[in-house]
């Protein structure tokens, strides 16, 4: 590497500049030049960037035993038992769909996923939703196929949203679609206002998508990758107050 001080000694030896290059000085000064210890490169400095755990779309996850062994596993195909209302979980259901959210959520938010609380617990067809929050923004959602025995399809998102929605306001977390095994899905979660008592999504291909409402949360999913562009463009959502009127929020991240 030569830097910009030897680029200055070597331009003496031009012989445009009317130095004579086979000259013993000239000869002395190219050996200086080649012999010298190369300087470290300038380091730098490094910029740190925020990174967002959540809000920047959904993040699904799979196995590589569920790609390679769909047909041996099961599975509800083509999402043929969803539907548009969820219905609870409640009991020794709604344990096992925390645990299981827990055990397979990121291990750097273990400590946060043992205080979190199950927020909404819900089951579409074979496929249950589960949110757990708590008081500081924290928040971990896990959508899975139930009906795979073996290896289960999961997608999911984590992080930490600073702040609280104004009462008959929403902030989105998760917006957008996540695929695995080949099939797309197509999530909105976040968190509502205090005033907020439903909120549902008018889909083009599934018709009215009603969410779960549930301790300052609200979460809904669909199939299909209708959200792929959502955070760009935003997308509809209706929603009921507890006074019994009802406005259309536009949600974006």
């Amino acid at each position: 590497m030569t830097t910009l001080d030897d680029l200055a000694v070597l331009r003496t030896l031009d012989p445009a500049t009317g130095a004579d290059p086979r000259s013993p000085r000239a000869q002395a000064t190219l050996h200086h030049v080649l012999t010298s210890p190369v300087p470290p490169p300038a380091r730098r400095p490094r910029r740190w960037v925020p990174r967002v755990a959540v809000g920047t779309g959904l993040v699904a996850a799979a196995t590589a035993a569920v790609f390679l062994l769909p047909s041996a596993v099961g599975g509800d195909q083509a999402f043929a038992t969803w539907t548009g209302t969820p219905s609870g979980l409640t009991g020794k259901a709604a344990l096992d769909a925390s645990k299981a959210c827990r055990d397979n959520s990121r291990p750097e938010y273990k400590k946060q996923l043992a205080t979190a609380s199950t927020a909404i617990a819900e089951r579409r067809g074979a496929w249950t939703l589960v949110v757990l929050a708590d008081h500081q923004g924290f928040g971990a959602l896990c959508i899975t196929d139930e009906s795979r025995h073996l290896f289960r399809d999961q997608f999911g998102a984590i992080g930490t949203t600073p702040g609280l929605p104004a009462a008959r306001a929403l902030s989105p977390v998760t917006l957008g679609t996540g695929s695995s095994d080949g099939r797309d899905l197509s999530v909105i979660t976040g968190l509502a206002g205090k005033d907020v008592t439903a909120v549902s999504y008018a889909s083009a291909s599934h018709g009215k998508v009603v969410a779960s409402v549930n301790a300052g949360q609200f979460a809904l999913w669909f199939p299909g990758d209708e959200l792929l562009d959502a955070n760009r463009a935003g997308v509809p959502v209706q929603v009921t107050y507890r006074d019994g009127s009802t406005a259309t929020l536009k949600l974006k991240l």
